[in-house]
């Protein structure tokens, strides 16, 4: 339930620090809301597993980190550069990174009932 809390907490403060934009259309290859959603979980949930592994090195936590990463691009079929340009454009307009969060918070909170919080 932490994890949880934490990442509506991270929601919060992105659309309190954001600037406000009008509503438009996202550019051309932009991942879409429910897209960026699956693979920003499956993303969180990598992050927490490695801090599970607790591990000393710096450097071997983000080598494993950057392979749980790796494993999320492929499951999705998307690559980093459209990951990325996808991500910006989001956290350039916070209400529609709000509505992204509000979809990772649900699929986390339903993998957690299911106990199904592997990716």
């Amino acid at each position: 339930m932490k994890f949880t809390n934490s990442i509506a907490l991270l929601a919060l403060l992105m659309v309190l620090f954001s600037s406000c934009s009008e509503e438009e259309k996202p550019p051309k290859g932009t991942l879409s809301e429910d897209k960026m959603a699956a693979i920003l979980t499956d993303i969180h949930l990598a992050e927490s597993r490695v801090n599970r592994l607790q591990l000393k090195s710096l450097d071997s936590s983000l080598m494993i980190f950057d392979r749980l990463k790796s494993d999320v691009w492929k499951k999705h079929k998307v690559d980093t550069t459209a990951y990325r340009e996808s991500y910006a454009y989001y956290m350039g307009h916070p209400e529609r990174m709000t509505t992204i969060y509000e979809k990772v918070n649900k699929k986390i909170e339903v993998r957690e009932k299911n106990n199904n919080i592997s990716f």
